[in-house]
């Protein structure tokens, strides 16, 4: 599947708009404080997976890579447990999981060349130094399918 950006805008939307102002300092000093990086840069970390999170839900049978920069954001997210849970169930409509990989699995050529792609067809920011480094797969194709299929088993 071919992605392509569909919106041409100067004035790109910034990551830290797709939750609270609150809800994102709060990512950021925890991801921060976690990893020893700046403040600036955390805040690019929490940006860059609000994009990320933003595409896979608008792209949701499309799977796309997570850079090893920007995946302790997701962690961060995550293990603020109910923010993140209403942040899927309104980007998602379910719980969107989190997969890692299989130690040294990382994306083929083919998922990395369309992960830009899609990031950018969302209308937000993009820093790509964030997304040139490795690439590795961390959640299901169709996660909402997944989540079902896995809810359905117990």
């Amino acid at each position: 599947m071919t992605i392509a950006p569909e919106r041409v805008t100067t004035d790109q939307k910034k990551g830290r708009d797709l939750v609270t102002p609150e809800l994102f300092e709060t990512l950021s000093a925890y991801v921060e404080k976690h990893q020893a990086i700046t403040r600036p840069y955390a805040e690019s970390v929490i940006e860059q997976t609000l994009v990320w999170l933003n595409a896979c839900a608008e792209y949701p049978t499309v799977r796309l890579g997570m850079s090893e920069s920007v995946d302790p954001g997701w962690h961060a997210f995550i293990l603020h447990s109910q923010e993140y849970t209403a942040f899927c169930q309104e980007r998602f409509g379910c719980y969107f999981h989190h997969v890692p990989p299989a130690p040294g699995n990382v994306m083929d050529a083919e998922t990395i060349a369309r992960t830009l792609p899609a990031l950018h067809a969302t209308g937000y920011e993009v820093e790509e130094s964030f997304w040139t480094g490795a690439l590795y797969p961390c959640c299901p194709p169709d996660p909402c399918l997944a989540a079902t299929q896995e809810e359905d088993v117990s």
